[in-house]
């Protein structure tokens, strides 16, 4: 495969990604329904169906962009994802958008990017358990917060989504301690308990993406949960695995906060 069509594959995978969370969203009214199983439930059963089938496939062009473009540039386009997401908000969902959501979805965008095409280096050849199982606990302790009474429906919206982003980000750090003990022999991943908590945490942010879906508009819960989602294994090989961000990584870092922040502001 030429480098233009893996480039294109890659812009293809974030998109299917961006759009299948759209789908989900705009579908998740048929978990919780009440009343009969009428023609709107199985619309959004349906929606909700395809979104779930588009956010899994967009691991087939993202495999194959792999062949001529390294991860990091193909995990780079997922600054793409979010400006294809921000769209479908407006346009498929009707959600509004301000003048400076624009400024800091680019923001996001541009921030993605950088994270992702400077490579962290230095990483040590050890696991360090007790900042794994911290970082593995994190997520948890969150997801307390997000159902305590007293909070707020868009604050437990935010908190869902950013349980479910972390754990998407623990879902890559387990998974490459997982590569770094057994190698790719897949067979013996069963036996390790780092295997079944790749488990747990891909159902914990599939469970909380729908918790936080039904309580608050995409514009609320994507920037968090896809932004959080790239940022924790950024931070997840600091702590873990002795990993050197550089500069520009924490600028990035940065950057990402301001403009989460930005847009939950007027939300």
């Amino acid at each position: 495969m030429s480098v233009t069509a893996s480039l294109a594959s890659a812009a293809l995978a974030y998109t299917l990604l961006a759009l299948g969370l759209v789908l989900m969203k705009k579908g998740v009214g048929w978990i919780g329904h009440k009343g009969p199983k009428d023609g709107a439930f199985r619309k959004d059963l349906a929606v909700w169906l395809a979104g779930f089938l588009l956010s899994n496939l967009y691991i087939v062009p993202s495999a194959a962009a792999l062949k001529a473009l390294s991860p990091h540039i193909v995990a780079s386009f997922a600054g793409w994802g979010v400006v294809v997401m921000v769209g479908l908000a407006a346009l498929a969902l009707g959600e509004r958008l301000f003048v400076s959501d624009l400024a800091f979805t680019a923001l996001v965008a541009a921030a993605i990017v950088f994270l992702s095409i400077y490579e962290s280096g230095g990483e040590g050849e050890l696991l360090r358990s007790g900042p794994f199982a911290a970082a593995a606990l994190l997520p948890f302790v969150v997801l307390a917060l997000a159902a305590l009474r007293a909070a707020s429906p868009g604050l437990k919206a935010s908190l869902f989504a950013a349980v479910s982003g972390a754990s998407a980000g623990m879902i890559v750090v387990t998974m490459k301690v997982l590569v770094r003990l057994y190698g790719f022999r897949v067979v013996d991943y069963f036996a390790s308990p780092y295997f079944y908590l790749y488990l747990a945490f891909s159902l914990a942010g599939f469970l909380t993406l729908q918790l936080a879906y039904k309580r608050a508009g995409l514009m609320r819960v994507g920037p968090v949960q896809y932004s959080v989602s790239i940022a924790y294994p950024v931070l997840g090989s600091l702590v873990v695995f002795g990993a050197r961000l550089h500069p520009v990584q924490w600028a990035a870092l940065a950057c990402l906060l301001l403009a989460v922040a930005g847009i939950l502001r007027k939300r």
